[in-house]
């Protein structure tokens, strides 16, 4: 996945962009929300984390079931056994146990109904709801850097796809102008050589882009859950800038502390710890409880002694409920979980203050990123409009004088550059804005259009 990303990034540094996107008619045509939409359902690793949150719900539903009747069984066994007619002032005769057989039934309920716990079991539960907290907020971030992701592939083969028009323009000019060069006498034979050695260039760095576009529309259909050999046609017909409104700095910071994932899941993990502690504590306290059942067996082929003193399997009936109290002594056990617990949460606890520095440090790193691509973006169009002014101006020259064709090609290398640099520099800002999304734990600032 490292290259991946890796040879995404090196379509910036290449003065040739990547292979072109045709597009099928009869193929779909997705916008930025519906690969977001696509992916956010269908991405494994999103998929994962949906799993862990049903666990934690289970684990949460497993401690409530705890208060009431945590232990309710059924037992029943069935057989053969053999014939007993007689009490015991008129035992049976024959006692070697070779006596017909005859079919008996045995059931018994049992139940258990905690009274009171001193606050162990509402441990458990709060415990396994924070539990289930930090792994909705995981859910969160995952789809929050899932999100990012998906978005800056787009914006990668967007930009691939802007520079490989370009590329496309800058060859056709330069052929033509190198035609033009050879037919005029008048011209020396260097600036000639100069546009053919220019569009050779091109022409070999255009299949290297190529290559490395293929590559990142692959890493955007595995993102995006697509099939592997499915289409990536966008209905983006150029890379634009996002609309976004990005607040002041102090706003974001105090809006990240309600809204990132991670900082929610640090709290129900904290939370979550507390409780623990707060359940070990418990057990060095008695548990008080009330238990009871009902027995029942038959066997026709049996005399029913009907004697409480005279033990007998095989027939009777009976049933009682009782109070009971649990305590355990085992101090140096029950210790050790409590210190466990208690360093559990103290560990947690500690790295509070430092996750609300470091959320502060990653909102004010992005917005600081964000200004900086918004000024290179204003900067980037100047430059544009400044270099189409030159190369129309050159061009207007060369045709009046062919001899000043050293002119119109330093403008056409200019003009290149400062295309090249508009449409990275509307890369670098999208990626921000979204990086700033990130960092605010939120899917995105920006307005998607359909």
């Amino acid at each position: 996945m490292t290259n991946i990303w890796s040879w995404l990034f090196c379509l910036w540094f290449f003065s040739a962009g990547g292979a072109a996107i045709h597009a099928n008619p009869s193929t779909h045509q997705y916008t930025l929300r519906e690969l977001l939409e696509h992916g956010l359902e269908h991405n494994v690793e999103i998929e994962e984390a949906q799993l862990r949150v049903k666990g934690a719900v289970a684990r949460l539903r497993q401690a409530r079931s705890g208060s009431f009747l945590p232990h309710l069984r059924l037992e029943s066994q069935n057989g053969l056994v053999p014939d007993a007619r007689g009490d015991i002032f008129n035992p049976i005769g024959d006692t070697t146990g070779l006596r017909p057989l005859g079919p008996f039934t045995r059931t018994q309920l049992e139940f258990v109904q905690p009274l009171y716990t001193f606050g162990y079991l509402s441990s458990l539960r709060r415990a396994a709801a924070g539990g289930l907290a930090a792994e909705q907020a995981g859910l969160v971030a995952h789809r929050v850097d899932v999100a990012f992701q998906i978005k800056e592939l787009y914006y990668g083969v967007l930009l691939a796809r802007d520079l490989q028009s370009l590329v496309w323009n800058l060859i056709e000019k330069l052929e033509e102008k190198a035609g033009e060069l050879e037919e005029n006498t008048a011209v020396s034979l260097s600036g000639t050589y100069k546009l053919k050695l220019a569009v050779l260039e091109l022409q070999s760095k255009e299949g290297e882009i190529a290559d490395q576009l293929e590559l990142a529309q692959a890493a955007l259909r595995w993102k995006t859950g697509l099939p592997e050999n499915a289409p990536i046609n966008l209905e983006a017909k150029a890379l634009e800038p996002v609309q976004v409104a990005v607040p002041p700095l102090d706003t974001l910071v105090d809006q990240a502390l309600r809204s990132r994932p991670d900082w929610h899941q640090l709290q129900a993990g904290i939370a979550a710890k507390k409780a623990l502690l707060d359940a070990a504590q418990s057990e060095y306290l008695p548990q008080i409880f009330l238990a009871g059942g009902v027995r029942y067996a038959l066997a026709p082929n049996r005399t029913d002694l009907r004697n409480p003193f005279a033990k007998d399997d095989f027939n009777y009936f009976n049933g009682g409920i009782f109070l009971g109290l649990r305590l355990s002594f085992e101090w140096g056990l029950l210790g050790a979980n409590v210190d466990k617990a208690r360093a559990e949460h103290l560990g947690l606890k500690a790295t509070e203050n430092a996750a609300i520095q470091g959320i502060s440090l990653d909102i004010k790193r992005a917005y600081l990123v964000f200004q900086r691509a918004e000024e290179n973006l204003n900067r980037a169009r100047q430059k544009r409009r400044l270099t189409r002014q030159w190369l129309k101006l050159a061009q207007e020259e060369y045709e009046f004088d062919p001899g000043e064709v050293k002119e119109l090609i330093t403008a056409f290398e200019a003009w290149s550059r400062s295309e090249q640099a508009f449409y990275e520099a509307i890369h670098g800002y999208n990626l921000s804005a979204a990086r700033v999304a990130q960092t605010m734990g939120l899917i995105t600032l920006a307005k998607w259009r359909k």
